[in-house]
């Protein structure tokens, strides 16, 4: 396999040239059938509105904790605003009876739009539901509500670049994301001031089981680590100006595996940098219309490849691996 994952400049599919495109779509294939991960340049979104949401998300979590749970809601699919650190547990998604991640968050989604019935059912309204924001940050809502737009605009622009990676057409997944169930969560890893024992990190080893995600990090000492096919852990160093991109169980699903849903984890600050390396991460969780249905791509389907997987609305499958994740109950 090659030394890392790969980065990928998708400025000439922005820019429209035919040539361009195409090669940009056959890197994207190759990214994702070999790591399931790629970082992206030449994206489009503003340095500046990537800098007022890393602002706005680190004023957030700088808050009192008082401040921070009064925009905590209990736990449930769908949840709205504040997690508290070290109440998730991402090692459950593959069944492992794992300690608390070492981190906190705060997250949004799309809401019902009034008099649409779209949403009127009772599955649409646990995708769609009121987001939730601090009174003591008031401000933050407009930041994060443009950097979600934005991201939503790249999401499409990936995946129409995944469409021709597949040999489809380039709009084939566009009616399957017209109303969009994606979350942008903010993640805090604090400061740590002793070191976790060895089978608890900052976040537990698993693969994302949406769709794709576009993460914004930072370059602090042991981040993000993905395992590769040769089932070593491999750094992922964010590169300035840049998204890293994964594609999800999801999206992995809808290929018939074509393309790889990478195991990932975020691993402890070594004992010596521990108490000083806070950590934020921004991450777009991408998810389709919730009744989009997950049905291998025709590419991907063939006499010495068929298909592996029943259909599934998107909702369903969401509301599956919810269930597997739900907030880790502590008597702190």
């Amino acid at each position: 396999m090659s030394d890392g994952v790969p980065v990928i400049d998708i400025s000439p599919w922005l820019a429209g040239d035919a040539a361009g495109r195409r090669a940009v779509a056959c890197q994207v294939d190759d990214a994702c059938r070999e790591w399931g991960f790629l970082i992206i340049v030449g994206h489009g979104v503003s340095a500046d509105e990537v800098t007022a949401m890393e602002r706005a998300a680190w004023a957030f979590f700088d808050l009192s904790l008082s401040e921070r749970l009064a925009c905590e809601l209990p736990p449930q699919p769908g949840r709205r605003g504040y997690q508290r650190f070290a109440t998730g547990v991402n090692g459950r998604l593959l069944g492992r009876d794992a300690p608390p991640d070492l981190r906190e968050s705060f997250r949004m989604g799309p809401e019902a739009v009034a008099g649409d019935p779209y949403y009127d059912s009772q599955e649409m309204r646990g995708f769609f539901k009121p987001n939730v924001w601090p009174q003591a940050a008031p401000e933050m809502r407009a930041v994060w509500e443009r950097y979600y737009a934005a991201m939503g605009v790249l999401a499409l622009q990936l995946m129409q670049i995944f469409a021709e990676a597949l040999e489809l057409p380039r709009n084939w997944f566009d009616d399957k994301l017209s109303r969009p169930a994606s979350q942008l969560v903010a993640q805090h890893y604090p400061a740590l001031e002793s070191a976790p024992p060895p089978d608890q990190f900052r976040n537990h080893a698993h693969t994302d089981f949406g769709n794709l995600t576009i993460l914004k990090s930072e370059d602090r000492p042991n981040g993000l680590q993905v395992l590769g096919r040769d089932e070593v852990w491999h750094e992922v160093v964010p590169v300035p100006g840049t998204f890293i991109v994964n594609i999800g169980d999801m999206l992995a699903q809808w290929t018939n595996d074509r393309w790889h849903s990478t195991m990932h984890r975020v691993a402890n600050p070594p004992d010596d940098e521990r108490t000083r390396a806070r950590r934020l991460s921004v991450v777009f969780f991408h998810e389709p219309s919730p009744n989009a249905l997950i049905d291998a791509v025709p590419s991907c389907v063939s006499a010495e490849w068929p298909k592996k997987y029943a259909p599934i609305r998107a909702g369903e499958y969401m509301a599956k691996k919810l269930d597997l994740v739900q907030d880790y109950v502590t008597s702190a």
